[in-house]
Parts: structure tokens; C-alpha cells; sequence
């Protein structure tokens, strides 16, 4: 694992206008991921995890507003910020550099299209140009051995397509006899690789099947291959497996640590499941109330939590012989959240300080982040 950072979120300030006020889902959500590790978020469902990650893919649902902050993604060896890209530029980024496992994929899986056309239609939209290099090598050799020169016309197509295969339209490769249908089957070749490589049995037949066929286990799946189809540098893993048994849970966070071992990926892994996040994890970020509250690596986390929320987190897990524990309170109303620090109306902890002003995201320790007055550097 290197130590280059192939995303940074820095600030990151987010509001939904709606009619009953404004509410301040994001304020100032700091955290990184380093090239080929997986960072967990964690935190109680509506702290802001999955509005994080689809800040990331700058697709904000309405009513929310992005009023500040950067994310800097490494694109070419160059880092850019996500929220200054065009949208043309952004969907080539999309599907290609960044990926998104969502969580309910019978929701994201169309339910009249095939598998083999949704995939097929990830590969088409950032792969293009490799699959026709492909249909026209292997439609050129088809002919050599069947004897067949072609016109002079059509092996001058051949040649300008495969030095720029981006430089005719489909209407001029319509010209080529059998190219199309070439393509295709390239398509349908690599569509079927994937799901294997999913470890989904009999591919060929599951590449024909439709979603209301699958179940969840094959689904998630599925989804899983249409956001790895481009082998992405990052991939983002919204609580993949918050709807499967604990059998096929296992085998879905197995295949994400294989699958990102093999295309050298970076996974940012969303959930409220901390047995999860030790499971999967090489860094942990804990959100609460819309703030990132801690960050540290998984094992010093669980070693040593810094945060009185974190504490509170990790000391709620049940043990057996041992009473269970819980966070006193409720989580603030976004609506209307508390001053200063967003957690302290349920710290006991707490101090003066904490009511009035909001802590700074400190390095307290190495690579071991808080946000907390108890350890200094309050704005």
C-alpha cells in the first residue's frame, strides 16, 4: 500500500433546502483514502455516510446544495477537484474511475433489460474503443483464413479504425460486413468474464436472465460486476449487505477483499455494522450528526478510541455476561443541530467549551485524527 492519496475530502459543507427548513447534513466532513486501501465509514443511520459518498460522484440529490469544500481525486497522476468538473468530464470519471455499490441493487437494476445488456452497457459507454479493436483483429483474421481480401475501401476502414478507433461512427463501421455483429460478441465475451470472475455459477445462462429472476445474494452481485467492469480506482461500497443473511454476507464482503486485491482498487466500505468494519477494513472514519468525528487506523481504533462517541459505539456492542450498554439521548434534529460540537448534549464528557465552540479536525496522534475539545485545537 502506498501512501499516496487517491481522494481527499477537505470541508466538505452540504445542505437540503426543503420547506421545512434547512438542513445541514454536512459540516465540514474531513477524511482521506490512500491508493489500494479500504477505508470504513461508520455511524448511525442518518449521520450522513451515504450522502458522503454520493458527494464523491458530485450527484447530489434535490433539494441538496454542495456550498463548500473540495474533493480531490488523483485522475491521470493529476489531482482534481470533483466539484469544479464539468458534467461532461465528470461522466467520463463515473463508471470508470469511481464506482458505487448501492445498497437496495434491485433498485439500480432495470427491470426489463437483461444482465448481459446493463453490464454491456457500462463496458460500450468506457470501453469502447477497445472492444472494436478487438471485433476488427479478430473479423480481419476470420477472412485471412477464409481467403477472402476485401475491398481496397473496407482494409483502409480497417486500418484508420484500428490506429483511432474513435474516428468512425457507427454508420461508417456499419460498411464493414459482420463488424457490428463482431462487436457484439466481444461485448457479450468479456460480460460473461466478468460475472465469472464474480464467482457466479453458469455465467452464460445468468447473463441472460432478468433481475426479478435473481436473488439478492446473485443481484448485489451483479451489481457488484457492472461497477467493477471498468476496473476502477475507487470503488464505493454503500452498505452492500445490509439486506442479506449472514451466509451470503460473508461471501459478498469476501468477494470485495478479492476482487479489490486483483484490480489494485481503493473501497471506501459504508456501514453501521462494526464487526464489519474490523472485518474489512484497513482505516476507519466515525461520523456523527454530519461531522467525521474520528479517523485512525481499524486497529487502533478498537485498541484505542479517542472520541466519546467512538467509545460509546464500541462499548454498545454486546457481550456475553455483560450488560448492554447504550448512548444516552438521541441524535440531534439536522433541522435545528446543537452549537459547537454536534455530540455534546450527549457526552459526558463534556465541557463549557463544547456548547459554544466546534472542534477542529486534530492530528492528535500519527494518522490518528480527532475531532474533540478534549484533545485541543478548537476553532
Amino acid at each position: 500500500m502506498t501512501e499516496e492519496r487517491l481522494l481527499e475530502i477537505n470541508g466538505l459543507v452540504l445542505n437540503f433546502y426543503t420547506y421545512e427548513g434547512i438542513v445541514q447534513a454536512l459540516d465540514g466532513v474531513n477524511l482521506y483514502i490512500r491508493d489500494g486501501e479500504t477505508l470504513g465509514l461508520v455511524g448511525e443511520t442518518g449521520c450522513g455516510k451515504s450522502v458522503t459518498s454520493l458527494s464523491t460522484l458530485v450527484l447530489i440529490p434535490s433539494p441538496g446544495k454542495i456550498e463548500g469544500g473540495r474533493i480531490l481525486f488523483n485522475v491521470q497522476g493529476k489531482k482534481v477537484d470533483l466539484l469544479k468538473q464539468s458534467d461532461e468530464h465528470l461522466r467520463t470519471i463515473r463508471g470508470k474511475d469511481i464506482s458505487m455499490v448501492f445498497q437496495e441493487p434491485r433498485v439500480y437494476l432495470n427491470p426489463v433489460y437483461t444482465v448481459s445488456s446493463q453490464i454491456s452497457e457500462v463496458l460500450v459507454k468506457h470501453r469502447k474503443e477497445e472492444f472494436l479493436k478487438k471485433a476488427l483483429e479478430s473479423l480481419k483474421q476470420e477472412r485471412r483464413k477464409k481467403g477472402l481480401k476485401g475491398s481496397t475501401f473496407e482494409m483502409n476502414l480497417y486500418e484508420r479504425m484500428l490506429k483511432n478507433p474513435n474516428s468512425l461512427t457507427n454508420k461508417i463501421l456499419s460498411k464493414i460486413p459482420g463488424s457490428q455483429r463482431r462487436f457484439k460478441l466481444e461485448v457479450q465475451r468479456e460480460v460473461v468474464r466478468i460475472l465469472r470472475g464474480m464467482g457466479i455459477p453458469d455465467p452464460e445462462r445468468v447473463a441472460k436472465m432478468y433481475p426479478h429472476e435473481l436473488s439478492g445474494g446473485m443481484a448485489q452481485r451483479v451489481v457488484i460486476a457492472m461497477a467493477l467492469a471498468c476496473n476502477p480506482k475507487l470503488l464505493i461500497a454503500d452498505e452492500p449487505t445490509t439486506n442479506l443473511d449472514v451466509t451470503v454476507q460473508a461471501q459478498i464482503l469476501s468477494l470485495i477483499k478479492r476482487l479489490k486485491s486483483m484490480f489494485k482498487s481503493s473501497v471506501l466500505y459504508i456501514t453501521h455494522d462494526l464487526g464489519v468494519i474490523s472485518e474489512i477494513s484497513d482505516r476507519v472514519a466515525v461520523m456523527y450528526a454530519g461531522n467525521v468525528v474520528e479517523l485512525a487506523d481499524v486497529y487502533e481504533l478498537f485498541k484505542k478510541p479517542l472520541h466519546p462517541y467512538t467509545r460509546g459505539l464500541l462499548e454498545s456492542i454486546p457481550r456475553p455476561g455483560k450488560p448492554l450498554k447504550s448512548i444516552p439521548g438521541t441524535v440531534p434534529s439536522l433541522l435545528n443541530p446543537p452549537s459547537g460540537c454536534r455530540f455534546h448534549d450527549r457526552c459526558s464528557y463534556a465541557m463549557e467549551i463544547c456548547r459554544k465552540v466546534k472542534p477542529a479536525f486534530t492530528e492528535v496522534e500519527k494518522d490518528h485524527f480527532v475531532a474533540c475539545n478534549l484533545y485541543g485545537g478548537s476553532k
